[in-house]
């Protein structure tokens, strides 16, 4: 019985608010309205263009200038230090490193596959 009662309930509310809602008055606008409307929104459009390109004008050139200031420090640091031959030294060994690592004898059987599958093309 309250289910029947709480639908009968929502129903005459919804009645009621669509009665109410077909009863409101029609609103009249300007008719200038629109023509002021848009006459806004393309003042608003032109101005924000402009400050927007200006603002990526600038973080463009403040992000040039910091990767020219990264790039020359980075060259003077290079040059100017004494460990260029350790550094060196430690990349050759590195890649000495690497090239037993990958001609080890776990990884002989791909190695000789590979060998052979270049020699049968």
């Amino acid at each position: 019985m309250t289910m029947t009662h709480t639908n009968d309930h929502r129903e005459t509310e919804v009645l009621k608010t669509l009665g109410v809602l077909d009863n409101l008055p029609r609103l009249e606008a300007d008719y200038l309205f629109r023509a002021r409307v848009m006459e806004r929104i393309s003042n608003d459009a032109d101005l924000g263009a402009g400050r927007t390109n200006v603002s990526v004008r600038g973080m463009k050139f403040a992000f040039m200038a910091l990767l020219l200031f990264v790039n020359i420090g980075s060259g003077l640091m290079f040059m100017l230090s004494e460990k260029t031959e350790q550094i060196l030294a430690g990349k050759q060994e590195t890649i000495e490193n690497l090239v037993y690592e990958y001609s080890s004898p776990a990884l002989s059987y791909y190695l000789e596959n590979d060998s052979l599958e270049e020699t049968d093309e």
